[in-house]
């Protein structure tokens, strides 16, 4: 069954003409994701942005982290699908015992008692099954309005709005929705502040940094080392030893 579905979406994105190392950075629209990224910050620049800020000063930090607690509650259970998908029941499991821990004793997710007990929350999605499956290389794409993804990730964009629906039902109306935008989007701009101070390139800096979370996320927090990485290990190791030697003369 995987076998059938990876092979339907691997057709259906051409994925299998990319030639490269897995999880390396395909940006192969470049000219139109710089637009869509382009288009998508001036309005977050004009008019989230500031919303953002405004909801930020107004809103005292516990109820903004009970708020955060309370959608990331709500999206426990696609992780949780997605843990026992990839194989890894363990994950999967916690995160069950995490969603009716934390919308019982934790007042329908407003406190993480589950953290608090020591049940991490495991942070799995659709993206990183599809690259447990084998999709390990995917075309970058920047999303108007949602930001940065690759072909593999988009289908999550979907499914992630899905499972609070689903358990709100039509308590997820329209103002729900949006303090849950508003409320991501205040988290965020820390993130997005220091971007735009030091980076030279916003665009390259999102989509590289990107890349490297989601290799970081695949490999659950434990990617395996690259050459560059091993090469400067080394030097760093010489210069090490060399200092050791001097000090020892």
């Amino acid at each position: 069954m995987r076998s059938i579905m990876l092979g339907v979406l691997l057709g259906l994105t051409g994925c299998a003409t990319l030639e490269g190392p897995e999880y390396a950075m395909y940006d192969t629209a470049e000219r139109a994701n710089r637009k869509s990224y382009e288009i998508t910050d001036a309005i977050d620049k004009a008019v989230l942005v500031p919303v953002a800020r405004g909801y930020e000063r107004v809103i005292p930090d516990f109820v903004r982290t009970g708020v955060t607690n309370f959608f990331a509650n709500l999206r426990g259970l696609n992780s949780a699908v997605n843990g026992y998908l990839q194989g890894k029941p363990s994950s999967g499991t916690i995160e069950l015992v995490r969603f009716l821990m934390n919308s019982t004793l934790g007042l329908a997710g407003l406190v993480d008692v589950a953290a608090i007990a020591g049940l991490r929350q495991q942070d799995e999605d659709f993206g990183q099954t599809l690259a447990v499956w084998g999709y390990t290389r995917s075309r970058y794409v920047y999303v108007p309005f949602f930001g940065p993804s690759t072909i593999r990730d988009l289908p999550d964009l979907v499914i992630r709005g899905f499972f609070p629906r689903v358990i709100l039902g039509s308590d997820y109306d329209i103002a729900v929705a949006s303090l849950d935008v508003l409320n991501t989007r205040a988290n965020t701009l820390g993130a997005t502040d220091a971007r735009d101070a030091g980076a030279i390139d916003p665009y390259a800096f999102t989509r590289d940094a990107y890349f490297q979370l989601r290799k970081f996320n695949a490999y659950d927090g434990d990617p395996p080392m690259d050459e560059f990485d091993e090469f400067f290990d080394d030097e760093w190791e010489d210069e090490d030893s060399a200092f050791g030697d001097s000090a020892a003369e």
